[in-house]
């Protein structure tokens, strides 16, 4: 009986350094879509990241219409994890407006356009939080609020 597994182990002595490739090899293949795995959800966020910046940038390049010169877009800007869209009210003072009614009224119109389809509302659907800021003509803060995915239909 040990003469029949002599012939075997002969066989297997031969084959030895291929036995060891391919397991070194599977195990590598392992080892990388292990890696790949954990380093997946990273690479996304960052890619996420490049885009909200890059939002910014295209609105400071080519800023929305405003409806009139009363209301000014100023500068858009992206900081972790948060689109900051400042508007300054050129012809009124914050003494003038009743600021939880004009937040209200603002609230209202400025998720509808950031939740639609167009332009931010991808975005927002997919966890940007985006930052509304109001002043008046003098710089005092008028409203401050944002919309983000909770707030989308």
């Amino acid at each position: 009986m040990a003469d029949g597994l002599l012939p075997w182990k002969i066989q297997l002595k031969q084959y030895r350094g291929l036995i060891i490739f391919i397991a070194t090899m599977v195990s590598l293949f392992i080892l990388v879509q292990v890696w790949h795995k954990r380093a997946a959800p990273e690479e996304k966020k960052q890619e996420l990241e490049r885009q909200y910046e890059g939002i910014a940038h295209i609105m400071n390049a080519f800023p929305p219409k405003m409806p009139d010169d009363s209301i000014r877009l100023d500068r858009i800007t992206y900081r972790d994890g948060v689109l900051h869209v400042p508007y300054t009210l050129t012809k009124v003072k914050n003494s003038e407006i009743d600021a939880d009614a004009f937040t209200a009224e603002e609230k209202d119109l400025v998720v509808t356009v950031s939740c639609g389809e167009k332009g931010l509302g991808p975005f927002v659907k997919s966890g940007l939080l985006v930052n509304y800021t109001f002043k008046d003509s003098t710089g005092s803060a008028i409203s401050d609020f944002q919309v983000g995915q909770s707030d989308c239909p």
